[in-house]
């Protein structure tokens, strides 16, 4: 989407003649984008409601159309990410609050329109992406690849992260061993973090990750540190029907269950408790116990 497609030059120098040497320098790197479809990088200031031009999906004629956009502010001008131009594919669609929920991270773009005067530009995400993942399949990835990935949005209990190019929705089971009740308590925009492909499909381009299977699993040698019925502390950090979760020391949640004399709301998120160890399911990675007590 071009915002200005032909760049008056004399206006342009005319407007840079005053700049300082920074200021030049800034600008270049923008022009630079604008005519050789670079990459810039900067974080994400916002979101604003912006009057862009886009195309009409049903006439495929341009219109003005008042429509979400991603701000960028990184060369002391405002850039426009408008929201059909931040995904890989134009008609992706995801809620409002993922974009707002984008603060902080920190994008590639590149800029398809300028307006000098006005220190504005509008900028594309999705031309960037598809730079970055030519260049990352031209790497050939495969399953058991370790990659770094860069966390987008954060939500309770989802997240939202980017790898070479591909943006990816990451679930609690792929992102710990143990139990996280609340993911934005751990993780923000803008977070860098290990991760391991776990399926690649070259046909179709689809690409999964893993944080936790990036770490070793802490389940590994779980029974010789806590035996079958040997009492530990832990903490409750989660409850489901019937019993909770309670964390040990080793970061890995015990599924436990209540003593016929206690009572579910005797129990509540975040207090320390003895449990005792009563089996392991090897084949399922899952250690379970029983509330002895309150710690």
């Amino acid at each position: 989407m071009k915002g200005n497609d032909n760049l008056d030059e004399k206006a342009v120098a005319a407007l840079d003649k005053d700049l300082s040497e920074e200021q030049r320098r800034e600008w270049n790197a923008i022009y630079a984008s604008y005519r050789a479809e670079s990459l810039l990088t900067a974080r994400v200031a916002g979101m604003d409601q912006a009057a862009v031009t886009v195309r009409n999906e049903e006439t495929g004629r341009p219109e003005r159309r008042g429509i979400p956009c991603l701000v960028v502010i990184d060369y002391r001008v405002k850039v426009l990410i408008p929201e059909n131009e931040v995904w890989f594919s134009e008609t992706t669609k995801r809620p409002p609050h993922v974009l707002r929920s984008m603060t902080g991270a920190t994008i590639d773009y590149v800029i398809t329109g300028i307006d000098r005067e006005a220190e504005c530009c509008i900028a594309s995400r999705r031309m960037a992406l598809v730079i970055r993942r030519r260049a990352f399949l031209r790497t050939h990835p495969e399953t058991g690849q370790k990659v770094s990935i860069h966390v987008l949005a954060v939500g309770r209990q989802h997240m939202l992260v980017t790898c070479g190019g591909f943006d990816m929705t990451l679930s609690p089971r792929d992102i710990s061993y143990a139990m996280i009740p609340e993911l934005r308590e751990r993780y923000h925009p803008g977070d860098d973090c290990n991760a391991v492909i776990t399926r690649y499909n070259p046909g179709t381009e689809k690409l999964a990750v893993s944080i936790k299977a990036a770490e070793p699993h802490p389940f590994d040698g779980m029974d010789v540190r806590h035996p079958v019925h040997c009492r530990r502390a832990s903490v409750i950090t989660g409850k489901y029907h019937g019993g909770v979760f309670c964390r040990l020391e080793d970061n890995i949640d015990c599924l436990c269950t209540y003593s016929p004399e206690q009572y579910d709301e005797d129990f509540h998120i975040g207090d320390p408790v003895i449990i005792v160890i009563t089996k392991y399911a090897y084949d399922k990675k899952q250690v379970y116990g029983k509330i002895v007590s309150k710690w």
